[in-house]
């Protein structure tokens, strides 16, 4: 750059410097919505007509922030943040422009001395000439100092006033959540704080309107806390006149007489609209972000954020505000583990919401309100998958776009074995939004693929995704996992339930875990298998399948109501079941010997759940054997072990499917000597079908 450049361009600076002040006030008032917020990209334009845009920073004392603007068609632009004097904050270009020939990205750092409002000017170096420039301002918090300020009191002339207007018949309510807790709408006509709610618009199918529907919430001249006020608008659809059409309103705040930039939005039935403004000590309002709430997962912002390290047992406190609307806490974690985590708002309005993701960053359990009329949150009991560091995130209902603001502390413990009236309850898996029963079994993993969880009753009876659900006895597949390779939200979880009220039959359950398909995921599976009854952990398990694999196990309901477990362990493939589990080898010198054309009769039972049977074969023989069930529950598998005790063929289903038999068919046996015949069930040991057989050799 040449010194006349140069020269040029300090002179530009110094300019910009002394009439920041004045532009910034100036544009600020008229562009009042040109607030600057962490990473909400703000897009503008430098013409004849607006050469300067400013926008509005407000900011804490010791706040740590990088701001980047990119411009269109490599125009070089500047950047200068000042304050509400006009002194200088930051500048690009180091303060003289000279590395800003021909920039059209720039990113400058800079930490606010006080609180505050401050100005971020965007000018074009080269002046604007008929072609227009249009850029990208992102503002970014890398260290926040914000404080929660409890709240105070304003004494106003004129009072607070919120309005809701729209036009159309459609249930539109207001309610607004005051700093200090008051939740102000047409069910809670009047809060503490003063504030007063008018007319519930629209919420009679007779008595509505389609113009000028308004409703409005009032706290009267006098007193009025300062703090943040949280704006909510739900669209609820009336069940006798339902409106499905979607609702364009309006919310206009007053605060002293002052009027705040309106609100405007569009719903659609059952969603809700959040917005938020600020009453200052000195009686200025600021408007905060809005939008239509959207639930988990977790907003984009909290990248970035550092997380803290919670060790078991111990609380931390923390605060959460509309500068620092997340914190982030993890804990490293480990397949079986159950745990727990407390977050209790301590001051303001603040209402909480938890998040819990896997190592994965997949959500596996969330919660707003602790319980009825309760808004601090409790994951009550999330079961864990995975080995690995887990993640929370503490913070509010409508996360960024939430108003509600206060200290918290925050607790992660394991089980929690009473209630909140301080009575015992069972350690059982919290699993959101799925339906309590008297029997629960359910399944959750890991990965994309699709496992299938499978439960057969003591009459036979199987529920899974092919058959959810059995009408005689309410049993019921509630949720599915990935069947189909169709994606779950967050981990997948399959869960089969009997209705509350009462246990099902005595007898014999049997629970499979079949890995059924990778869905093109090659990461390793692991899954936890919980079984609750009345409220009961029975049995849990926690594995790591290969592609086809089978898991069995079981639980017994005793006539007295006793529940037990029983074993569990892997099953073989679908392909090939293995007998490894059985423990035969005592059984082969009493075993029965069989001749080409015999049929001999046979039981399984829950004490004897496999019988051995013996013959002489030669090379190059074929050798077919079938197992038929005569009665009862069993689901009949052959095995044919070698003189070695080495398996040779096995069969689980006869060949051409509409049937639980056993065949093995023209198997060519590689050479002399006796053969072992293992009569047994589905699962092998850890299998509970029972019932008499048939059995048939033939040799060819």
């Amino acid at each position: 750059m040449s010194s006349q450049q140069r020269k040029f361009m300090t002179l530009l600076v110094s300019v910009l410097a002394a009439f920041t002040l004045l532009l910034s006030v100036s544009l600020a008032q008229e562009q009042g919505s040109r607030a600057l917020t962490p990473d909400v990209p703000v897009t503008g334009t430098l013409d004849e007509d607006n050469p300067v845009e400013v926008y509005t920073l407000n900011g804490r004392a010791n706040d740590s922030y990088a701001l980047s603007v990119v411009a269109a068609d490599d125009a070089a632009v500047y950047l200068h943040v000042t304050d509400a004097t006009g002194a200088s904050i930051s500048a690009s270009g180091g303060g003289d422009g000279s590395a800003l020939t021909g920039t059209s990205s720039i990113t400058i750092t800079f930490t606010l001395p006080a609180d505050g409002t401050y100005y971020v000017t965007v000018v074009s170096l080269n002046g604007v000439g008929d072609t227009a420039i249009d850029f990208e301002l992102n503002l970014a918090l890398q260290n926040s100092a914000a404080v929660f300020t409890p709240p105070g009191e304003l004494l106003t002339a004129t009072g607070l006033q919120v309005r809701l207007t729209w036009d159309s018949e459609a249930n539109m309510d207001l309610e607004v959540r005051d700093p200090v807790g008051g939740s102000l709408y047409f069910d809670t006509p009047t809060v503490t704080s003063g504030g007063q709610f008018g007319v519930n618009a629209n919420s009679v199918c007779a008595n509505r309107v389609a113009e000028n529907a308004i409703e409005q919430a009032t706290w009267p001249a006098g007193v009025i806390p300062t703090g943040s006020y949280e704006l909510l608008v739900y669209y609820q659809p009336l069940q006798d006149c339902p409106t499905t059409a979607p609702a364009t309103f309006t919310i206009e705040a007053t605060v002293d007489g002052q009027a705040l930039p309106a609100f405007e939005g569009t719903l659609l039935p059952n969603q809700v609209f959040l917005a938020s403004f600020v009453v200052n000590a000195d009686g200025t309002a600021v408007s905060g972000l809005s939008g239509v709430k959207v639930d988990p997962p977790v907003a984009p912002s909290i990248q970035g954020s550092t997380p803290v390290a919670l060790t078991l047992g111990v609380p931390v406190t923390g605060i959460i505000t509309s500068q620092q609307p997340f914190a982030v806490y993890t804990f490293v974690g480990q397949p079986g583990d159950i745990v727990s985590v407390d977050m209790a708002a301590t001051s303001g309005n603040l209402d909480t919401l938890l998040l819990l993701l896997d190592p994965n960053g997949n959500q596996i359990a969330a919660n707003d309100d602790r319980d009825l009329g309760i808004t601090s949150s409790l994951i009550l009991n999330a079961s864990l998958v995975l080995d690995g560091t887990y993640t929370i995130i503490a913070t509010r209902y409508g996360q960024d776009l939430g108003g509600t603001q206060g200290a918290y502390t925050i607790a992660l413990t394991g089980p929690i074995t009473t209630d909140f009236s301080g009575t015992q309850t069972a350690v059982i898996p919290d699993l959101p939004n799925l339906p309590n029963g008297a029997v629960e079994v359910s399944l959750q993993w890991n990965t994309a693929a699709d496992l299938q969880l499978l439960v057969r009753d003591p009459q036979g009876n199987a529920v899974f995704d092919d058959r959810p659900t059995i009408a005689s006895t309410g049993a019921t597949l509630a949720a599915n996992g990935n069947v189909n390779c169709i994606p779950a939200d967050g981990s997948p979880v399959s869960y089969i339930y009997w209705p509350e009220g009462r246990l099902p039959s005595a007898g014999p359950y049997e629970v499979e875990v079949q890995y059924q398909n990778q869905c093109n995921d090659t990461n390793p599976v692991q899954f936890t298998l919980n079984v609750v009854i009345n409220g009961q952990l029975v049995l849990t398990a926690n594995q790591q399948p290969r592609p086809g694999e089978r898991f069995v196990t079981s639980f017994n309901i005793g006539v007295d109501g006793l529940v037990t477990a029983g074993d569990g362990g892997f099953f073989g493939t679908v392909q090939r079941p293995d007998s490894a589990s059985l423990d035969y080898l005592a059984e082969i010198e009493n075993a029965q010997v069989m001749t080409s054309g015999q049929t001999l009769t046979g039981s399984i039972r829950l004490n004897q759940k496999f019988q051995v049977f013996v013959f002489n074969g030669e090379a190059g023989q074929l050798v077919t054997a079938g197992m038929e069930a005569l009665n009862g529950t069993l689901d009949p598998v052959l095995f044919l072990l070698d003189q070695n005790g080495v398996q040779v063929a096995q069969n689980d289903d006869a060949a051409g499917g509409g049937t639980t038999n056993s065949l093995i068919s023209e198997f060519i046996l590689p050479e002399d000597g006796q053969y072992i015949i293992i009569a047994t069930h589905f699962g092998a040991r850890y299998g509970v079908t029972s019932g008499d057989y048939n059995l048939t050799l033939r040799l060819n």
